[in-house]
């Protein structure tokens, strides 16, 4: 991954909550998101910190919407690469911040040295935390790729931030799902689903359906993710039918050899700099 050449301004998805999109390619026509989000609370929060090789218009575009010294909560959904590549920055940066994270994301993050424990605070599934006006609660969402993953939902908007759930690909850089082709939507979000998880052939459909009723019985008004557009309206009934869907599906064939020869291909054709 490059320094991203697609710029996308952050964009606001309800009172007080804002999306720092990070676009990608990802194929023939396709593009992916890679989304974290800023709750500018009474004290502000902080969701995933995205990649480090977008840092500076990661920060950037956070920074001027909450001033560091404000912020007061940084949540992490799960400790892969691209929810945590700013972890550090931003601790530096916002003296007065607490990282919320779980005993696992601490595990995940060891190979790169010791998190600074003394400003973490572990928050798992079902509990919650007070950012001040609102009261901010920590849900697993219906699909993961990491076992410690926890969404976060905010009863005052009505957001719920799903992490890697509710992923699909986009054909452009759009600030809501109504501004892509319906079937291009459905289309992607079962695949990335089949794709991302891999565990969905494995589960009792009438579990899977129960579990997803935790994050579908909180009626949310806007659902974000990491890797996919913004739902609202009747767009986020539909993605938690998708969603079901997912347990009662094939898997997909995961890409493998035929896929990295074409991008070392891709790679080797492209134009080289000039060093001058």
């Amino acid at each position: 991954m490059q320094q991203p050449a697609i710029h996308q301004d952050a964009y606001r998805i309800a009172t007080d909550t804002w999306i720092i999109p990070q676009i990608e390619p990802a194929g023939p026509g396709t593009l992916a998101s890679i989304n974290s989000m800023v709750i500018t609370a009474a004290e502000p929060v902080i969701v995933d910190t995205g990649c480090a090789v977008n840092r500076a218009r990661w920060t950037e575009q956070v920074f001027s919407i909450v001033d560091p010294a404000d912020v007061r909560w940084v949540f992490l959904s799960h400790a892969d690469r691209d929810h945590v590549g700013n972890v550090d920055v931003v601790l530096e940066a916002c003296p007065n911040a607490t990282l919320i994270s779980t005993y696992w994301g601490v595990i995940y993050t060891l190979a790169d040295g010791v998190p600074p424990l003394p400003r973490m605070r572990w928050i798992n599934h079902g509990e919650s935390f007070d950012a001040g006006d609102r009261t901010l609660h920590a849900i697993c969402p219906p699909t993961w790729d990491a076992a410690n993953t926890r969404g976060l939902y905010d009863p005052t908007t009505g957001v719920y931030w799903g992490g890697d759930s509710f992923a699909s690909k986009i054909t452009h850089p759009v600030t809501n799902v109504a501004e892509l082709d319906h079937n291009f939507w459905v289309e992607s979000y079962l695949n990335e689903g089949r794709l991302a998880v891999g565990w969905h052939t494995l589960v009792d459909p009438d579990k899977f359906d129960a579990h997803v009723a935790q994050t579908a019985d909180l009626r949310p008004s806007v659902v974000a993710s990491a890797h996919g557009p913004v739902l609202a309206g009747e767009f986020i009934g539909e993605a938690f039918v998708l969603t079901r869907q997912l347990a009662r599906m094939e898997p997909l064939e995961q890409p493998g050899q035929p896929l990295l020869e074409l991008m070392i291909a891709a790679i080797a054709a492209m134009p080289v700099p000039d060093a001058a």
